[in-house]
């Protein structure tokens, strides 16, 4: 009988702590915040009301010299890329110099905020001239704009 008892005691000692385990107390609960919204940047379309200022005469003639502004040739490269990778040339020509579906850009004589603002909204040429931030960043457009100012001024 003592084996038995002894046994017994064992036995209830090894399932104490495991019975106390299980027991049904409330279990501890993380405490996490809940999740915040993020507010999405939203692009909102505005029809321009005036006529386009993006303005190029025809003319046989010898091209009118651009406005007198320092080119930096780091900027006429990368903007000359930036020509090329949007295929401006399909249109407007290789070297700006236009095509039957496109403007020659040899008398290019626009300002920097007028350009900038003509390739978001498009102006009255619509889509097919219209390039957001992520095809065309601000430096981007200030890159192209003095590529097409280096063609009008003939280098």
């Amino acid at each position: 009988m003592k084996a038995s008892s002894i046994f017994w005691l064992i036995a209830c000692l090894c399932l104490a702590p495991i019975l106390s385990a299980c027991s049904s107390g409330p279990a501890a609960t993380p405490t996490v915040p809940p999740p915040t919204r993020t507010p999405f940047p939203t692009f909102a379309y505005i029809q321009p009301t005036t006529e386009g200022a993006f303005e190029v005469e025809e003319s046989p003639g010898e091209a009118a010299p651009a406005a007198s502004i320092d080119l930096d040739e780091k900027l006429v490269g990368r903007g000359r890329g930036r020509y090329e990778a949007l295929e401006c040339g399909s249109c407007h020509g290789e070297n700006g110099e236009g095509t039957s579906q496109g403007k020659s850009l040899l008398q290019f004589a626009m300002q920097e905020e007028d350009f900038i603002t003509f390739v978001r909204s498009g102006g009255e040429l619509g889509t097919s001239h219209q390039y957001s931030t992520d095809r065309l960043s601000n430096s981007g457009s200030r890159n192209l704009y003095q590529y097409l100012l280096s063609l009008a001024q003939g280098n």
